[in-house]
């Protein structure tokens, strides 16, 4: 369910961690992350030893990139991040995977995804299966262009959230405008990337399955008071254009129940819609 509330708590002391020399997170006058950076350019100086003056040049500025925009979303979720994590050598490793697909791709790394990724698996409420789904994902991410995380949130959006709260059902508007900013460029994607995505690893795909999306979405929303879909249907004509856009591309892009979401897909798409919709909490899905 979309909206949950959070319990947060501020961590207070500063925390080292170890690459390949001392990297400090400090904190002052609110928490600075920023050794980050540091971090993310020492992974880079390891891992492309012999490139080119050219490429060590753009791949120096992709990390850098990187490096600000994770320093500024940590320090910016500093309530919800255990310090002590970043001494985890999972956690650095995963910050190394990152930032080697930053190096070589840049923004076709999809570095929005990874940094969300990472500051979750930062986060003070987590689980080992969670941890490991996210580590993975971090792999899966740069494999992936962004209409095909556009295609997963989609889904995601699609057969696993609901809105709750509402009183009326032009209350869904808001939050289906949102979404389909995060999904848009995942319609009308190739059978060949979809079956891509499943070989990544972030889906799987069932071409014999069908779901009846209106017929699920009505039955979500019955408390409405809808007691068929075809009331539903009538309702999302008249108050909900952007919704009604959301339900029949699913509909039209032979979508309809064939595509299963892996936990490592349903973490990207978590991810993607975070930037959109706002926080969304993993553990709901991922558990």
């Amino acid at each position: 369910m979309l909206g949950k509330k959070q319990e947060q708590r501020t961590e207070e002391n500063s925390t080292a961690i170890q690459a390949g020399g001392d990297v400090n997170l400090t904190q002052n006058n609110g928490l600075m992350f920023s050794e980050v950076k540091e971090l993310c350019l020492l992974f880079l100086r390891d891992n492309f030893p012999a490139l080119r003056d050219e490429a060590v040049r753009e791949a120096q500025s992709n990390v850098e990139i990187f490096a600000t925009k994770l320093e500024s979303e940590l320090a910016h979720k500093i309530g919800s991040i255990a310090l002590e994590k970043f001494r985890d050598p999972d956690v650095q490793a995963m910050i190394n995977d990152a930032v080697q697909a930053s190096a070589r791709k840049g923004v076709k790394a999809n570095p929005s995804v990874l940094i969300d990724l990472i500051s979750e698996r930062a986060s003070i409420a987590n689980d080992d299966f969670k941890d490991i789904v996210l580590s993975e994902a971090v792999l899966v991410v740069p494999k992936l262009t962004n209409a095909q995380i556009s295609y997963l949130s989609f889904i995601h959006f699609m057969t696993s959230c609901s809105i709750g709260g509402i009183s009326h059902i032009s209350e869904l508007e808001h939050h289906s405008k949102l979404a389909l900013t995060a999904v848009s460029l995942g319609f009308n994607l190739s059978d060949s990337q979809k079956k891509h995505i499943q070989y990544a690893g972030a889906c799987s795909i069932a071409s014999m399955m069908h779901v009846d999306i209106y017929d699920g979405w009505s039955n979500i929303y019955k408390d409405l008071g809808y007691k068929s879909k075809e009331e539903f249907k009538i309702d999302i004509d008249k108050y909900c254009p952007i919704t009604k856009t959301l339900l029949e591309q699913f509909e039209e892009n032979g979508v309809s129940g064939q595509v299963t979401l892996t936990s490592v897909g349903q973490a990207i798409a978590i991810a993607h819609l975070s930037k959109s919709i706002g926080h969304l909490d993993y553990s709901i899905w991922i558990n």
